[in-house]
């Protein structure tokens, strides 16, 4: 800024000078014109009409000196109009090169966060395998990112419980490793499925059979207007998300949930058609939150969720969904459920529903 108010400077003491050198060009100028003009006059011309009479300056040397002073007026006018317009380009200037800096910084940091993240979120990709039963005093080997030690020995004082843990809006290109670590708690869980992420990943679904988890129809475009324009519609994308994993695994299933849970869509005439066709409809009394928090904080939801449910009979249904965070974190989650003597079960059309009671 030092340096451009510098630069300023230097120029306008020059334009200054350039004005002033042109307006001494033309003063003398202008006064060689009035000595001509004064040799020219008649000698008959009296010295009483002189007397009577004195010169008057000229017109066009009066002309001149306005000129001059309005030539003055303009140029300082000018001078700090531009000075201005100078000044306060360079403080925008200034001003976008802060931001431009502020940005590229905020951009760097997203990016840092982004690449940490997507580090994070690969981690659970490889597989985890089995681990073998070994000696309390052998430790356990590390296999993987993921791995985690064995769960720890369950309480004497924690009774077993049953949970089930439900996940929503698969399959994905990820659902096997979901199935990895599962298998290696011990655990089941059912899978409510999308018939268009079952054409997408045909060999998630296939596998989620074959390793005896639990499966259930979630419809087709999951979109609140289309789902539940009518009973028709209702049982419409369930039939046909039902023929599709028929197609696809070779299996059919009554199980059930719709887009968002029941309530409020699912009105008495839906219910009805739904049990018309043998649908057995699931909700959930535990809500994760994992579309919500995408981080640990979905466990601490859980856990806490469970405190509340301790003394509570019936059984215990956890939504979750088939999401890259989710996975991150869902060690996390089994690893609770194990130390407290949960056994983690698939849902089966024999049991009686959890539904939402018109809240």
């Amino acid at each position: 800024m030092a340096s451009f108010n510098h630069n300023v400077f230097r120029k306008t003491i020059l334009i200054f000078f350039l004005i002033v050198i042109f307006l001494a060009g033309m003063l003398v100028v202008n006064h060689f014109n009035a000595r001509a003009t004064e040799k020219g006059l008649p000698d008959k011309q009296s010295d009483q009409e002189s007397n009577l009479s004195p010169i008057k300056p000229s017109i066009g040397f009066t002309d001149d000196i306005n000129q001059e002073r309005k030539l003055m007026a303009e140029y300082r006018r000018m001078v700090f109009k531009w000075s201005f317009d100078e000044a306060e380009a360079a403080k925008k200037a200034e001003e976008a090169k802060k931001a431009e800096e502020k940005a590229k910084k905020a951009a760097e940091e997203a990016k840092k966060t982004a690449a940490q993240h997507e580090k994070k979120t690969e981690t659970p990709a490889e597989p985890v395998k089995k681990q073998e039963t070994k000696p309390a005093a052998e430790p356990a080997k590390k296999e993987n990112q993921t791995a985690h030690k064995p769960p720890a020995p369950a309480s004497s004082k924690n009774p077993k419980r049953t949970v089930y843990l439900t996940f929503d809006d698969g399959p994905e290109k990820f659902s096997g490793d979901i199935i990895s670590l599962l298998d290696h708690y011990g655990a089941k869980a059912t899978f409510f499925m999308l018939e268009g992420n079952m054409k997408k990943y045909p060999n998630a679904v296939k596998l989620m059979v074959s390793d005896g988890q639990s499966v259930g129809l979630h419809g087709v475009s999951h979109d609140k207007k289309k789902f539940y324009a009518s009973a028709q519609s209702v049982v419409g994308e369930m039939d046909e998300d039902r023929i599709t994993l028929n197609k696809i695994a070779g299996i059919d299933t009554n199980l059930i949930r719709t887009p968002y849970g029941s309530y409020p869509g699912m009105t008495p005439e839906y219910k009805q058609a739904v049990l018309e066709k043998g649908y057995r409809m699931w909700d959930w009394n535990i809500d994760s939150m994992d579309w919500y928090y995408k981080d640990q904080r979905y466990v601490d939801s859980v856990i806490a969720q469970l405190a509340k449910k301790s003394n509570e009979k019936g059984p215990i249904v956890i939504i979750l969904h088939e999401r890259k965070e989710t996975l991150l974190y869902l060690p996390k989650l089994l690893d609770y459920l194990s130390s407290q003597n949960y056994e983690m079960k698939p849902l089966n059309s024999a049991m009686k529903p959890v539904q939402f009671k018109g809240k």
